[in-house]
């Protein structure tokens, strides 16, 4: 919220009640709008800028119940609060107004110090919440102006990299520690551009500028193919990966280089947080209109806590990767979305019996 005052909506139907809190709000210094009825509280809300309702429950055209009913239809309890006045004896209509989105009530004769008390508190709430929003909208505005800058001088550490391990003379060996340093210095590159794709992609996911383009696809090779990809990490961490695939499986309706994204980051993860020794399985098998894809693990699975927050941004679980491995913590949120995108769905869930967990998504088959 900015420096100005609080513009305040009062809705009130009896017009005495209405002018001496519009008053005494005033005099503490907010800016205050009148209705004195349901329809005309709505029209103002649709009109002007309003940072908080009071909102009386028994008026005759619309009461406040129906009022509260089509607002949150628009507005949400964290973008417009909305405290509601009734007497003392209407318990039921404080539950119900609750339930339908009100942030708080006062109880009539109002007492003002408890009117004020509950305003400032709900404008607190209000401007944290919009603090807390444009930080975050900054945070992200400079994460992915920094993945800019960043992505291509990366893909040149890359490219050198690669390019030194290929400039031995004729006859001349690299020693192993030259051979071993290159490989890390381009394993660290390349985790660190996984890390400014993820930034990026979010970037356009949260802007509606990221885009699927599906077509007939062929995901059992896709599988394979992200499955060979961490074969190597997989040999290196002595975990052993296996794949199921059923017999016969028709394609699917999908941009190939999304799901590829996908299974990336989901065999990638069985394979980071699982410890040596451990198995990891990609199945894929037909559902109805579907596919499916599960990653089964045999690591430490997931905790109750963690469930709630898999698929959220930046979430941090309780689960280590087991080998020093890197993540943005926006992997599995983009994941999800990426699915969505596509019109199949994402899921994860403990295995029965432990240990590990499996983590699936679904994709359409093709017309």
């Amino acid at each position: 919220m900015s420096a100005s005052p609080a513009r305040l909506l009062v809705v009130d139907d009896n017009e005495m009640n209405r002018d001496m809190l519009s008053r005494r709000l005033a005099k503490r210094g907010f800016e205050v709008v009148t209705a004195g009825g349901g329809q005309r509280a709505l029209d103002l809300i649709a009109a002007e800028t309003v940072d908080l309702v009071l909102l009386d429950i028994m008026m005759p055209d619309i009461n406040g119940l129906e009022v509260l009913t089509r607002l949150r239809t628009t507005r949400t309890v964290a973008e417009l609060p909305v405290i509601m006045a009734t007497a003392k004896d209407q318990s039921e209509d404080i539950v119900h107004a609750l339930r339908l989105g009100a942030n708080d009530y006062v109880t009539k004769p109002l007492d003002f110090p408890v009117v004020m008390a509950r305003v400032e508190t709900q404008l607190q709430l209000l401007r944290l919440r919009r603090d807390l929003e444009a930080l975050s909208k900054l945070k992200d505005q400079f994460l992915a102006i920094a993945s800019h800058d960043l992505k291509n001088p990366l893909q040149s550490v890359i490219g050198f990299a690669m390019l030194l391990s290929q400039l031995v003379p004729p006859g001349a060996v690299m020693t192993p520690e030259a051979s071993q340093f290159t490989a890390r210095i381009e394993r660290a590159a390349k985790i660190m551009q996984r890390i400014i794709t993820d930034f990026l992609d979010f970037q356009a996911l949260e802007e509606g500028q990221l885009k699927v383009e599906p077509r007939p696809a062929d995901l059992c090779a896709l599988v394979r193919d992200a499955a060979d990809s961490h074969s190597d990490r997989a040999r290196e961490k002595q975990i052993e990966m296996t794949l199921e695939i059923a017999a016969d499986l028709p394609p699917v309706h999908a941009d190939e280089a999304r799901v590829s994204q996908v299974l990336q980051n989901f065999i990638g993860n069985a394979v980071k947080f699982c410890p040596p020794g451990a198995r990891v399985c990609v199945r894929v098998s037909p559902g109805a209109g579907c596919l499916r894809v599960d990653v089964v693990d045999s690591g430490p699975g997931l905790r109750p806590e963690d469930f709630a927050r898999v698929f959220q941004k930046y979430a941090r679980l309780s689960s280590k990767p087991t080998g020093g491995e890197k993540s943005s913590g926006l992997g599995l949120s983009i994941c999800k979305q990426l699915v969505e995108l596509h019109g199949g769905q994402v899921g994860v869930h403990n295995n029965d019996p432990p240990p590990g967990a499996t983590f699936w998504f679904t994709l359409p088959r093709a017309a």
